[in-house]
């Protein structure tokens, strides 16, 4: 698990060595967020194509 979030954290540009004080923990997190949001929306579309897919005799 700790490689699986490091090599996301590498993915998105994070540098794995932790801010030390206010003004590195800000782009940090908003860097952290921004990766997250963009990650669920990839799998939010990715869970639609899937149910089009597979609900396809409803129609």
């Amino acid at each position: 698990m700790a490689a699986l979030v490091a090599e996301f954290f590498g993915i998105i540009g994070v540098d794995m060595i932790p801010p030390s004080n206010l003004a590195e923990l800000i782009p940090y997190l908003l860097t952290v967020v921004v990766g997250v949001a963009l990650i669920s929306g990839v799998f939010g579309v990715i869970g639609k194509l899937a149910e089009v897919l597979l609900n396809f005799r409803r129609w």
